[in-house]
């Protein structure tokens, strides 16, 4: 699989784990989902960080993930 792809997804699921989380907080309700999705993107993210050949630069996140948003939709 792409390194790009893994750190856009992980990243992108790290976010969207957010809401869930503080929703589940503020519920008194525990974070199940949110947990698992902060685990799920932790792990993905941290793949394509290990698995890039070349070191990452976080100023260029934005292009990066417009560039894998290009490549990946029609």
């Amino acid at each position: 699989m792409d390194h790009d792809l893994l750190l856009i997804l992980g990243l992108s699921m790290l976010l969207l784990s957010i809401p869930s989380l503080m929703s589940a907080l503020i519920d008194d309700r525990l974070p199940i989902v949110a947990g698992f999705g902060l685990l799920l993107g932790t792990g993905m993210a941290a793949w394509g960080l290990i698995d890039r050949p070349d070191p990452f630069n976080p100023a260029t996140l934005p292009h990066l993930f417009f560039e894998v948003l290009g490549r990946y939709l029609p």
